[in-house]
């Protein structure tokens, strides 16, 4: 029986970057087999290319100490100002399609909150690519082509109208589902309950 996790995300929310890791270690430890889909969410879609700066107070009393109580390094917030993750979602849909998704978007989420790079910049997002193992000019042409854009237009209009998604992280697991950061043990109940429930 395999254990089917759906997670929406955004490269520039540090909740999500958080919630990848929990999830990374339910996984490992959850002694089933599990299948994790990624779903591409850009929370303001429709934002200017440079969004201004994480509000005031919301890395230091809310996303550091999140963080920290998870066991998850993460240090001050990016450079300001903010980066629209468009590019590097098209990018996305480049990746999967080419079996590359996890090295890809890992490499994303530390170049951004890590690294502080601009991941708006095609150039930094091809570098990425390569290291990820992906062909640099296929994936620069990709992140520039109508056809990559249109299949992350498609992804964002799923998630809003099949999964109701307005906001991220947010993960489904069986019958499961949370909008926000889930705890380690939330995450390995709702695994065993969805292992239980299809081989009972």
């Amino acid at each position: 029986m395999t254990v089917d996790i759906d997670v929406w995300f955004d490269y520039i929310c540090p909740y999500s970057l958080i919630t990848r890791q929990l999830l990374a270690r339910a996984v490992t430890g959850a002694g089933t087999d599990t299948r994790t889909t990624l779903h591409p969410f850009e929370v303001n879609p429709h934002c200017v290319e440079e969004a201004g700066e994480y509000p005031r107070g919301v890395w230091e009393n809310s996303v550091r100490p999140l963080a920290r109580r998870h066991g998850v390094p993460l240090p001050g917030p990016p450079g300001t100002p903010l980066r629209r993750a468009r590019m590097a979602f098209t990018g996305y849909q480049y990746a999967l399609e080419q079996g590359a998704e996890p090295a890809y978007s890992d490499l994303v989420f530390h170049a951004y909150f890590h690294d502080w790079q601009d991941i708006s910049d095609p150039v930094v997002l091809t570098a990425l690519a390569r290291r990820a193992g992906l062909d640099p000019l296929a994936y620069r042409s990709a992140i520039l082509s109508a056809r990559y854009a249109r299949l992350h237009r498609q992804a964002e209009a799923a998630a809003r109208a099949s999964a109701g998604v307005t906001m991220v992280p947010v993960v489904v697991i069986g019958s499961w589902r949370i909008d926000g950061v889930p705890s380690r043990a939330q995450l390995d109940d709702a695994i065993g309950r969805a292992a239980e429930a299809g081989t009972g």
